[in-house]
């Protein structure tokens, strides 16, 4: 083993390449949502406010944007738990900012599904 200095014990270590992958696969979903959605949003341009309320409306589309909203949030949460190990040291909170975020961006998400439901209805 090696020499820690005074005050430093061995804490078992935990490998970060799962969270690493499900933020790449994220980062991936998300760039192929946002192609879609730049798209969609070029057609949409010249529509009036309820032709553009039934292109989100139908299935596909609706779909899509939900499932970008989610990947994003997602990400977003990956990316600000990495933020949060790295800056708040486990007496200054940690867990609590954690669970605080995933709350937060859980709450986003529920809005938005109940945004697009809305719609739907």
């Amino acid at each position: 083993m090696a020499d820690y200095p005074a005050g430093i014990t061995h804490r078992k270590r935990i490998s970060g390449v799962r969270h690493w992958r499900w933020q790449r696969f994220s980062a991936v979903a998300v760039l192929a949502l946002m192609i879609y959605l730049v798209i969609a949003l070029a057609s949409i341009g010249g529509m009036s406010y309820g032709e553009a309320l039934t292109f989100v409306g139908q299935p596909v589309n609706a779909a899509a944007i939900s499932a970008l909203v989610l990947a994003g949030l997602f990400h977003g949460t990956l990316g600000l738990e990495v933020v949060i190990e790295d800056y708040i040291s486990v007496r200054g909170g940690r867990r609590a900012v954690m669970l605080l975020v995933r709350v937060g961006m859980g709450a986003a998400a529920l809005a938005s599904l109940w945004a697009m439901v809305r719609i739907l209805g």
